[in-house]
């Protein structure tokens, strides 16, 4: 993987011309953003069995435990 990043460091050039750049051009006040969120291999292969075998998508199997999870943490406040 260094090996990767030394290669394309190595293409960079030493100074970039941003005299023609346009501020603000791809800004959206509206945009939303996702965090990734990512499972270890274990819990991930666990979960995506039980999610075929309940016929449900993975995100929604993952997203209903932890809104129950949620649910107790706000119970015992």
């Amino acid at each position: 993987m260094n090996e990767i990043f030394i290669q394309k460091a190595e293409k960079m050039k030493k100074e970039y011309d941003f005299s023609k750049g346009e501020r603000g051009k791809f800004y959206s006040k509206d945009a939303v953003f996702h965090i990734p969120v990512y499972l270890d291999p274990e819990v991930e292969n666990f979960f995506k069995k039980l999610a075929k075998k309940q016929n449900i998508d993975l995100n929604q199997m993952i997203n209903n435990l932890l809104f129950k999870d949620k649910e107790l943490i706000e119970l015992a406040k």
